[in-house]
């Protein structure tokens, strides 16, 4: 299949995603009073709850840096559903509607299909990133500062990409088992949590000497905590420590979106056999 064909697959998918998307306003409303919400609650926990002194030191931060490290979690949180709900509920209403049956009785992209889903997914998820990444440089004090917001639009970007192997992982996780809500409500409750969007990940060991260690190294397995840590460091300068060192960090991140993407390209081989034999819509 050429290169011009996919890219034609993947063109006309985002602009079907995002011409449905539209008919619903309740849909931007919810995004935008979930970020509205998150913002204000941490600017309230911000002024009055503070890390264990040793957490704090471990990681380099101070007492002032709670809200900012929230609100650095909240920029990236926002692309989370490009891993998860995106993909989700696009095959939820296929499958419903019996159109991901043609997907697979076509010759088109299967990947490209999932693909143009993530990437309209990650276009809708730019609009809301928008006014609270400002709120964040204007916090840091850096929204005049060209080099950090350079390298943190760059820890974006790689959020971003990174999310978009997930989603095509997920993405054919849901064709496959189907129930999968439940799995990638738990994924997304990882992603806030265990990788470190509100809880810095290095201070995981000191809360708890092996529990903590544990769920450290498994925070370790997602490209999003190197993501989180990414964009604190090249947001708060060389004071804030990082998890690994920075050129490690991002090896892992390229390392792991690479992986996500020849587990999606494996788990379409059951897929493509189930649908021969059996057909994808619910009976």
């Amino acid at each position: 299949m050429s290169i011009k064909y996919q890219l034609r697959v993947i063109t006309k998918g985002i602009w079907r995603d995002l011409i449905t998307y539209s008919r619903y306003p309740a849909f931007f409303l919810g995004i935008a009073l979930d970020m509205i919400s998150m913002t204000i609650g941490f600017l309230v926990i911000g002024g009055g709850y503070s890390f264990n002194p040793a957490v704090l030191n471990v990681t380099g931060l101070t007492d002032l840096d709670v809200f900012l490290f929230m609100m650095t979690g909240t920029v990236l949180t926002v692309f989370s559903s490009i891993a998860t709900w995106g993909p989700l509920n696009r095959i939820e209403n296929d499958i419903h509607y019996g159109t991901l049956e043609a997907v697979f009785v076509t010759p088109t992209s299967r990947i490209g299909y999932l693909l143009s889903t993530t990437l309209s997914r990650a276009i809708i998820s730019f609009i809301f990133f928008i006014p609270i990444y400002i709120i964040t440089l204007l916090t840091a004090g850096a929204l005049g500062n060209p080099r950090i917001i350079g390298l943190t639009l760059l820890a974006i970007i790689i959020t971003v990409i990174s999310n978009i192997s997930v989603g095509l992982t997920f993405g054919m996780l849901a064709i496959l088992f189907r129930q999968t809500r439940i799995l990638v409500s738990v994924i997304n409750m990882l992603i806030q949590f265990l990788c470190g969007a509100y809880i810095p990940v290095q201070g995981f060991a000191i809360i708890h000497p092996v529990i903590g260690k544990i769920l450290q190294y498994l925070a370790m397995c997602f490209p999003f905590t190197y993501c989180f840590d990414l964009l604190r460091f090249f947001l708060l300068g060389e004071r804030y420590v990082t998890l690994l060192p920075i050129w490690l960090e991002f090896v892992l991140i390229f390392a792991s979106t690479i992986f996500y993407v020849i587990i999606a390209k494996l788990l379409l081989i059951p897929i493509e056999r189930k649908a021969k034999k059996e057909g994808l819509s619910i009976l």
